[in-house]
């Protein structure tokens, strides 16, 4: 009788093998990655945190350079985007403290309210918005997330009697839910 088990364990498991499905995979290309910067970028984004630094040289005047530096939370902006047209309106105000060695900081105000078309690069990591006076503004992308993004730009900031200086900042925007 241990023969006769033996026997039919030992034909079905050589009879397995025949059973097997036979497997074919069809091979396609893969499909675009999603512009998901392009995708995600229409809508509406308020402004939650501006991190920003600018030297002010005072060497022709024989005293060190003046740094302007900060982080502001929840400074006055928002970022409106539209899909078609590529339209574009980044404004953001907040006020940035110079400390010139008092001991108490004086604030300079920021104030860009800007409009235009936009583009996005094709790598996604660059936002340039075309202003309705020629100017282009760029934003370096750092983070790409469904409701939050974070911009690095350079902005000509206009000081009184020091003129224009180039102030380096980095944005972050959340976007409004409806």
């Amino acid at each position: 009788m241990k023969a006769s088990i033996s026997a039919i364990t030992l034909s079905i498991l050589l009879m397995l093998p025949g059973c097997r499905k036979r497997v074919e995979y069809v091979y396609m290309d893969p499909p675009a990655p999603p512009r998901a910067l392009a995708d995600r970028l229409p809508g509406e984004w308020s402004a939650s945190f501006v991190s920003y630094s600018a030297q002010i040289d005072l060497s022709s005047q024989g005293l060190p350079p003046v740094t302007i530096a900060g982080i502001t939370e929840n400074p006055n902006g928002s970022v409106r985007a539209e899909k078609e047209p590529r339209n574009m309106t980044f404004q953001l105000q907040f006020s940035a403290s110079i400390d010139i060695g008092f001991g108490f900081p004086i604030p300079i105000p920021v104030n860009i309210n800007s409009s235009g078309t936009y583009s996005v690069s094709a790598d996604e990591k660059k936002i340039t918005m075309t202003q309705s006076n020629g100017s282009n503004m760029e934003f370096k992308v750092l983070t790409n997330e469904f409701n939050v993004q974070v911009w690095r730009t350079t902005y000509p900031l206009q000081i009184p009697l020091l003129g224009s200086l180039p102030m380096d900042m980095i944005i972050t925007v959340v976007k409004k839910t409806n």
